[in-house]
């Protein structure tokens, strides 16, 4: 005990110690500076100008982009659709990711409980354009698996257009939560698993049942993971693009629907569209600028929340 004591009380393994610790951080905040800080500079910088970003010509016009934005209702509407994603997606993911925990946490056995969870989480190792079309196929109006079911089992007024305008953004959402639930479903289990066995074992003693445990413990003990969950879909909703990109525009090349875009996407039309080209890359620096103003907003109120509620430790 002594000997180790004088050991890390040394200055030249402190010294050495010290620079161990800059050699492997300095590198980390170049490469953030370079990839991410500097990035984030430079849309603020060309969003004060008037540019289509494949000339030289750019002309200052200061905070004219900002203030267009706020008048301008394509992107008023990509707002709230983003905001519709964060909101009802998070209801549903979240939602259904806690019943798959309830339900596959009580399995005895652990590989049927490897096997349910790859299942669930195998959509996220698919490409995006591929699960994309594939969901297209599957809600299609006329030659559609989901209304050739239903035509089959007798209940072809259930049968409706799922891409018409009426209902083409629960058709996206529902994508989105088909491929989420899989991926959250790891993050909750990791950590139900942690959970001490015991806590449930005093809890059936003292009479309640299955449900009553998965709320009086699971969850209370699951706050952060919900909390972290809760974070990642908030800026997953906001920067996902090729789900969206790829369903919205069926594979014919046309651009998504508006019912459907988020602010990534809009971002990327007003950029680079192609079947529409727009070519405003200085506007689309403005978007950016307040989708990430957006995310680091509703990022900090979700930890304030979090914040004020008890912390639960076992």
């Amino acid at each position: 005990m002594g000997v180790s004591f004088m050991l890390m009380e040394s200055p030249i393994l402190n010294n050495r110690y010290k620079n161990f610790i800059l050699a492997t951080t300095i590198p980390v905040f170049i490469l953030y500076g370079i990839f991410v800080i500097f990035p984030i500079l430079q849309s603020l910088y060309y969003s004060l100008f008037d540019w289509s970003g494949f000339t030289k010509n750019m002309t200052f016009i200061g905070l004219k982009n900002y203030a267009e934005l706020g008048t301008d209702n394509f992107f008023l509407k990509t707002v709230w659709t983003s905001l519709k994603y964060v909101l009802y997606g998070g209801v549903l993911i979240i939602g259904i990711t806690l019943l798959f925990t309830y339900a596959i946490t009580g399995y005895k056995s652990k590989r049927m409980k490897d096997l349910v969870q790859m299942i669930l989480f195998m959509p996220n190792t698919v490409s995006p354009v591929a699960l994309a079309l594939l969901w297209g196929f599957v809600l299609n109006t006329r030659w559609g698996l989901l209304n050739s079911i239903l035509q089959g089992l007798g209940l072809g007024f259930l049968a409706q257009g799922w891409l018409g305008d009426d209902y083409i953004f629960g058709a996206a959402l529902s994508l989105l939560v088909w491929i989420h639930v899989g991926f959250f479903i790891v993050i909750y289990l990791a950590g139900a698993d942690r959970i001490p066995p015991s806590l449930y074992e005093a809890a059936e003693i003292d009479g309640a049942n299955e449900w009553k445990r998965f709320i009086m413990i699971t969850i209370p003990l699951l706050k952060d993971v919900i909390e972290t969950s809760i974070v990642l879909w908030t800026i997953f909703a906001f920067k996902i693009f090729g789900y969206i990109y790829a369903f919205g525009a069926g594979g014919c090349g046309s651009d998504p629907s508006p019912g459907i875009r988020n602010l990534s996407v809009q971002l990327y039309l007003t950029a680079f569209g192609k079947r529409t080209p727009i070519n405003r890359l200085a506007y689309a620096s403005a978007m950016a600028i307040i989708l990430l103003l957006l995310v680091a907003i509703l990022i900090y109120l979700i930890r304030k929340v979090f914040k004020s509620t008890e912390i639960l430790e076992y």
